[in-house]
């Protein structure tokens, strides 16, 4: 892994008055220390804290209303992907390594090192009440995790290549997927069996957002293509495709 001197040379991101965090007159602020690209973000609820996944192979905790240097966990053996709060003061992240590693914030150490995926690992994220962990991988499948213990729950298979994304619904009890092959996928996490694809695009797509109140998830692809999509029929709800190039957050 990259050295704390090369992590240091690093300018890492800009946060623009995101989640409530207030910003400096400039309207944003700069946080530095990584010595590679940035490639996962994720803010608290609170907005008081957010974690960064870095190419350095390193994940950062950095408190958004103070000045100074990050907490750094080392523990994945590649560039780092994904980064998401897990609730109970933990934290989960994925990386190149394969690997998924569930983290105790408090103490920047290793909870459970997740091992199983044959793929890099692209997305994590907990269920809403933090009971289990859902991670998308480069090999095809979803995985789901019990965050406690450590073990290995079920493999979800459907997808025909990379699985790049993935949001819970309905208290745990839904999934939705997005992958290389175009599809989103709706999943029954209980019965581990796809319900139904909500899109199949025809373009990779790359990443999704839900907003389960208003009734819409949104899909960005390879292709440019930005659809909203109505949970209850999976009509199209908005197509804000702007141009041909990849969505990529």
């Amino acid at each position: 892994p990259p050295s704390e001197p090369m992590r240091a040379a690093g300018l890492i991101l800009a946060l623009v008055t995101a989640a409530g965090v207030a910003a400096p007159a400039g309207g944003f602020r700069s946080f530095e220390g990584h010595g590679g690209p940035v490639m996962g973000l994720a803010v608290s609820a609170d907005g008081a804290q957010a974690l960064t996944a870095s190419f350095d192979y390193a994940v950062g905790l950095w408190a958004l209303d103070e000045d100074g240097p990050p907490r750094w966990f080392d523990g994945h053996n590649a560039a780092v992907n994904a980064v998401a709060f897990v609730p109970g003061g933990r934290a989960a992240s994925g990386g190149d390594d394969f690997d998924v590693i569930l983290w105790d914030l408090s103490t920047a150490t290793i909870l459970h090192r997740l091992s199983g995926h044959r793929g890099k690992v692209m997305s994590v994220r907990p269920s809403p009440d933090g009971a289990m962990l859902a991670s998308a991988s480069w090999d095809g499948t979803i995985r789901l995790w019990d965050t406690r213990t450590g073990q290995a729950l079920a493999v979800l298979d459907d997808h025909e290549g990379n699985v790049n994304d993935i949001v819970w619904a309905k208290g745990g009890a839904t999934l939705y997927s997005a992958g290389h092959d175009g599809r989103v996928i709706e999943w029954d996490v209980a019965a581990g069996k796809p319900l139904r694809h909500m899109a199949d695009h025809g373009f990779g797509v790359n990443v999704l957002a839900i907003d389960e109140a208003r009734g819409w998830l949104a899909y960005g692809a390879l292709d440019g293509g930005t659809r909203v999509v109505d949970l209850a029929s999976g009509t199209t709800l908005a197509d804000l495709t702007g141009d041909r190039r990849p969505v990529l957050a």
